[in-house]
């Protein structure tokens, strides 16, 4: 990434999109990497559970991808607009860095919402001896975890709600 920085800027007119396409890019090689082999040992063990982590695994990376590279091409447009003198620019990279901070926050509020929710559904499972509703919950949020802990970064998920999971 670095070295796509440095060229970009070489050329006299930066390209941002090259720097937010290798973030898409980085997160959507490491997602498959990881996702993908995730998901692959879910698919050939017929555990619908990992599979659908992979899956999310490879989604979360993307959108973490996604977010770095717009954050990386708001800083390098700041930047090379400050020291140039180019109002553009600048306008374009604070532009960038508030929409990946936007980003941030609405997948922060999103995670929150999940969490909240499946928490609850274990709860009022554990209440009414629901123990679909408890498995469902549990699911979700280890999903949460186990994404969050392998991206370093934005989780997106799709919540469990399939009553008829059959791990």
């Amino acid at each position: 990434m670095v070295i796509i920085i440095k060229e970009t800027i070489k050329e006299g007119e930066i390209k941002m999109d090259t720097i937010k396409k290798a973030g898409i890019i980085g997160g959507a090689i490491v997602g498959g990497v990881l996702g993908g082999a995730v998901s692959v040992i879910g698919h050939v063990s017929h555990n619908k559970f990992l599979d659908e982590l992979g899956g999310s695994i490879v989604d979360s990376t993307i959108l973490t991808g996604q977010i770095a590279g717009e954050a990386a091409s708001g800083a390098t447009d700041l930047v090379v607009g400050k020291i140039k003198h180019k109002p553009k620019h600048i306008r374009q990279g604070k532009k960038d860095l508030i929409n990946a901070g936007g980003k941030v926050v609405n997948n922060f509020i999103t995670n929150t919402k999940i969490v909240i929710d499946n928490s609850g559904e274990i709860i009022e499972g554990v209440r009414e001896k629901d123990k679909v509703k408890i498995v469902n919950g549990a699911k979700t949020l280890g999903k949460i975890v186990a994404i969050g802990t392998i991206t370093v970064g934005a989780i997106k998920l799709e919540p469990n709600d399939d009553s008829t999971d059959n791990t």
